[in-house]
């Protein structure tokens, strides 16, 4: 893989809230040649099969332990030791089974609702390095930094029904280059030769063995990166260095397509499907809306910016909200990460229909964000335990403290 991009870096202009950009040369391709989104230690809060949660799943990096907290009343509902405390740890979270999936290196733990643990129902020689979870239908596929694939088939409550471990030569000589479960449960794997291979997860978990659908030619090279559409089980975008198309899975064919001439400078899966890319005036938004891919244009206004990075997009079509957080200090990373830098955050929201500014508030320094519809939640870094939550409207803030005490030894 190539890790070497050049991409250009957002600024806002803050007091009249529009969009502009600069060049810069950086190092990124992190978000490329995944399978679903990149591990995070904090659970997203919203997923296309589920919607919103409101449970908030978090590895606390101070006292190296999972915490799940309730968003709705903001209180700390459990906390979880978890193995190798000293590894970087991701958490993934299954709403309608209260579980937990705890991602480390060569580890895997699921945690029920009553806080019993499966250790390694499948082992890994990498370090997993992205993951797709549909827990509406109990399907979880992770990848590692080796190119394995692990699928596991989980119930209700989150205990193991099957599992395999594939290598990533799914078709022929080729391998995977992208790939994301679908809300149907299929597997959509763009391969490294261009062509799309659709798997049976359940089906490749029961043979051990991948059983797939007959490949065929996208039409495309270098592919990087791929998302399904959650409106549209059918429809597919696919990212290469010089495109964004709509790939339909039933014909078989392109069916829009949008050329790459400005610079790349996010990619993401939240909440739909969408790139981020700018040139010397304007930041663009690129989507997919039906069968067609739009852009939506936010111009520069060229007095009295601040120099800003963006840390994360989110796109939800269906609130007609862009929302995003960026930073003062340099972050370098196409994918989403809202604790690539921890100081000089804010988080910025736009009406998308005519890009008018509806929130503009500051995200506390030194903190473990997450991001939903209606809330900022922030994990301190305390040893004794505290929490807060920021309602995006309204601005009110509900804290919760001191829930670690239980897990401080007594001298």
């Amino acid at each position: 893989m190539d890790f070497k991009k050049i991409f250009a870096i957002c600024f806002l202009t803050l007091n009249l809230g529009l969009v502009g950009c600069t060049a810069t040369v950086v190092d990124s391709g992190e978000s490329d040649y995944l399978i679903g989104n990149r591990t995070a230690g904090t659970s997203a809060l919203s997923s296309p099969d589920e919607g919103d949660s409101q449970s908030l799943i978090i590895f606390d990096k101070t006292v190296r332990r999972i915490h799940q907290f309730s968003l709705d009343d903001m209180k700390h509902t459990r906390a979880l030791g978890v193995l190798s405390p000293e590894f970087d740890h991701y958490v993934l979270f299954g709403q309608s089974g209260n579980y937990i999936v705890d991602l480390s290196k060569k580890g895997l733990s699921i945690f029920n609702k009553y806080n019993q643990a499966n250790h390694q129902p499948i082992k890994f020689q990498g370090e997993p390095v992205s993951a797709a979870l549909l827990s509406s239908k109990g399907l979880l596929v992770v990848y590692d930094d080796l190119m394995s694939v692990g699928m596991l088939k989980l119930d209700a409550n989150g205990e193991v029904l099957k599992s395999w471990v594939g290598g990533a030569a799914v078709s022929g000589s080729s391998s995977i280059a992208a790939g994301d479960l679908n809300v149907d449960g299929k597997l959509i794997l763009a391969m490294s030769d261009g062509s799309i291979v659709l798997v049976d997860p359940e089906q490749s978990m029961t043979q051990k063995a991948w059983v797939k659908e007959p490949a065929f030619d996208s039409g495309l090279s270098g592919i990087k990166w791929l998302a399904p559409l959650s409106y549209n089980a059918n429809l597919v975008m696919i990212r290469t260095n010089t495109k964004l198309v709509l790939l339909d899975l039933n014909s078989k064919v392109i069916v829009s397509s949008y050329d790459i001439v400005d610079t790349l400078v996010k990619v993401s899966r939240f909440t739909d499907p969408h790139i981020v890319l700018s040139n010397a005036n304007a930041v663009k938004v690129v989507y997919a809306e039906g069968t067609q891919i739009k852009e939506k244009v936010f111009h520069l206004h060229t007095k009295k910016f601040e120099m800003n990075y963006l840390m994360n997009s989110n796109l939800d079509l269906s609130r007609d909200t862009w929302s995003f957080v960026d930073t003062k200090s340099k972050v370098q990373y196409f994918y989403n990460d809202l604790d690539a830098s921890k100081k000089s955050r804010r988080f910025v929201r736009y009406r998308f229909s005519d890009t008018l500014a509806a929130n503009n508030l500051d995200v506390a320094d030194d903190t473990q964000v997450e991001i939903g519809s209606n809330f900022i939640f922030a994990l301190y870094p305390s040893e004794l335990g505290r929490a807060t939550r920021y309602d995006i409207d309204t601005e009110a803030k509900s804290e919760v403290k001191l829930f670690n005490l239980k897990y401080i030894p007594a001298n």
